[in-house]
């Protein structure tokens, strides 16, 4: 008997619409109808050539021609010992997703002379479902909770060295289950009752299979050997900047990530990276000194904007091998349960 096991990771967003979208995005929620047997659509209240729809699927955004996903396994095997087996460190795995963009298809169906904008979501919850054949066991773990923009969604999820081998599973096999993005979402506008306009809210969901081939982006998926770099305390990581692919802030043409580790004979080495739209959202880091034993890092982020303004942070501390220098409007940083 095939038994399923099923791990959640629970990412629950938050979405705090700003005043001028509480004063400029009133949807007529007593008026929608459905397009095309696909998209549903609200007119506006006050304005007769603007309309909001609902969101049908979620993708995966793109950049420098692949996805914006990757997965790290980490693990620890050392080289000079035949009869060692690999034991699980855990990994992190990382991906983008943007709502889909419908205006362009419902032109085509309701006319060019409209405007069309995606309805303002208020709370959205996601599920990230990770399923394979193993065990009759249910495991539900809360992974990250953040508040982001509704537009673009980055999810940089630490995975233990319980749950990485399954997921490392789900894309090496290829396997149809695989793992999955379940959401529900909330939106606000109007209903008119008797004549007078009243504030309601509807609820929606949608399911995104995070279908990925490790076999066409072998580079997305890699292993990573700790026991070398642990062995010799040599510090490497992976820095993560997703500001320029969402457009974050448009102001700013350059961030420079600065990491500074003390070496084993208590010196100080650093190392400098710089993202901007023309570099990769991650970037790999290797530093060739022995680091300090059980040492940490520093880093401090300074951001250059197009006047040539330059804006640089604090020293901060860290220890993870992912560093995630993303901004996002409103965001509480991943938390691990107690």
């Amino acid at each position: 008997m095939i038994r399923k096991r099923v791990l959640y990771s629970v990412v629950c967003l938050l979405i705090l619409i700003s005043a001028y979208v509480q004063v400029h995005a009133d949807p007529l929620l007593s008026q929608g109808r459905m397009i095309s047997d696909r998209i549903m659509v609200f007119p506006d209240h006050a304005t007769p050539n603007v309309f909001y729809y609902v969101p049908t699927r979620l993708d995966l955004t793109r950049a420098f021609g692949k996805p914006q996903f990757f997965f790290y396994k980490y693990v620890y095997i050392k080289s000079d010992s035949s009869g060692e087996t690999e034991r699980m460190a855990g990994g992190v795995l990382t991906l983008s997703v943007a709502f889909s963009d419908e205006s362009a298809d419902l032109k085509e169906m309701m006319g060019r002379n409209l405007e069309f904008k995606p309805i303002p979501v208020e709370e959205l919850i996601c599920v990230l479902n990770y399923s394979v054949f193993d065990g009759e066991e249910k495991k539900e773990e809360e992974l990250s909770q953040r508040k982001t923009p509704w537009t673009k969604k980055n999810f940089t999820i630490p995975l233990s060295r319980k749950t990485a081998p399954y997921v490392w599973e789900i894309f090496e096999g290829e396997k149809s289950l695989g793992l999955s993005l379940d959401c529900e979402f909330t939106y606000s506008g109007f209903e008119l009752k008797e004549g007078k306009f009243e504030e309601a809210q509807r609820t929606d969901r949608m399911a995104f299979p995070v279908s990925l081939s490790m076999k066409e982006y072998p580079d997305l998926f890699k292993v990573i050997n700790l026991a070398d770099k642990i062995s010799f305390n040599y510090r490497q990581m992976t820095v993560l900047c997703f500001d320029f692919v969402n457009e974050t802030n448009p102001d700013v043409m350059r961030k420079i990530v600065e990491i500074e580790i003390e070496t084993a004979r208590g010196q100080k080495d650093f190392k400098r990276i710089y993202f901007s739209k023309e570099s990769e959202t991650q970037q790999d880091l290797e530093f060739n000194i022995p680091e300090k034993k059980g040492g940490t890092y520093r880093f401090r982020i300074t951001s250059i904007s197009h006047d040539g303004r330059t804006q640089r942070g604090e020293w901060q501390q860290g220890n993870d091998f992912y560093l995630d220098v993303s901004e996002y409007e409103i965001l509480v940083k991943d938390k691990r349960p107690n």
